[in-house]
């Protein structure tokens, strides 16, 4: 009898909370995230330190990072990095943090100080990244991506988005992209080389945005567009000249 009585109280219980949260409560209760329609994802931002890209920093990288922050989910990992002369053992990021999910078996209380904890600590990083003057004297966006590839390869269950906030003007002791003529065949020549050796990173799923873009001119500016239009087409990113500007201008809005 007692069984019973205890069965039945079950019942009620279970019919309350369909009652309360008709749309909610079965995602939860099995542990999954209350926005589990929206995939959680990587997201890397890797941000141009160089002296030439530091006012904008403090204006355009500003408002794509805003974009960005008002757009995350509960399980996003987001790592912010910085463009340089570095391997990925010397990697260090400035930020790789945690968007924590919520389920029903989370102290709700609990989970709004995590959830602000964790979205707080990316918010001071960046700004205090953000707010710095000056900077190095070259900007080696090529091999930053192969630090973004070595990111990424571990990642199996996240959507993976690389953002590059920079003028994307490689100027390292091989290219300087505002002082070549950028052609067909320089182009060429630079793929080749970096496939002969390795170089080219693997960035397959990985869709990649580009805010702060810039150049002397507009030839030089379509000239470098292109170079790295075809270099991601060579990594198998997922990238479109649309995704590519002076802004961020749509952020997973469909673009």
């Amino acid at each position: 009898m007692k069984q019973r009585q205890l069965k039945v109280f079950g019942l009620i219980i279970v019919g309350a909370l369909f009652l309360c949260d008709p749309l909610g409560w079965s995602a939860e209760a099995a542990g999954k995230p209350e926005n589990s329609h929206q995939h959680p994802r990587l997201i890397m931002i890797l941000v141009d330190m160089s002296g030439s890209a530091d006012q904008a920093r403090h204006t355009v990288c500003k408002e794509a990072f805003e974009k960005i922050y008002k757009n995350l989910r509960h399980g996003d990992r987001v790592v912010v990095g910085t463009i340089a002369s570095q391997s990925y053992i010397d990697f260090k990021p400035t930020v790789d943090e945690e968007i924590p999910i919520k389920t029903v078996w989370d102290n709700r209380l609990q989970f709004e100080r995590n959830l602000t904890n964790s979205k707080e600590k990316i918010r001071r990083e960046v700004d205090i990244l953000l707010s710095h003057k000056g900077g190095s004297l070259l900007t080696e966006i090529l091999d930053s991506l192969n630090i973004a590839d070595a990111i990424f390869h571990d990642e199996k269950e996240r959507q993976k988005i690389l953002v590059i906030l920079s003028d994307m003007i490689q100027d390292s002791k091989e290219y300087k992209f505002d002082k070549d003529k950028i052609t067909g065949e320089y182009i060429n020549k630079i793929i080749r080389h970096r496939r002969e050796n390795n170089l080219v990173p693997s960035l397959t799923g990985v869709k990649v945005y580009v805010a702060g873009a810039s150049a002397a001119d507009p030839n030089t500016f379509r000239a470098i567009q292109t170079f790295w239009t075809r270099y991601f087409a060579e990594s198998g990113a997922d990238f479109s000249p649309y995704r590519y500007g002076h802004s961020l201008i749509n952020f997973e809005n469909g673009s």
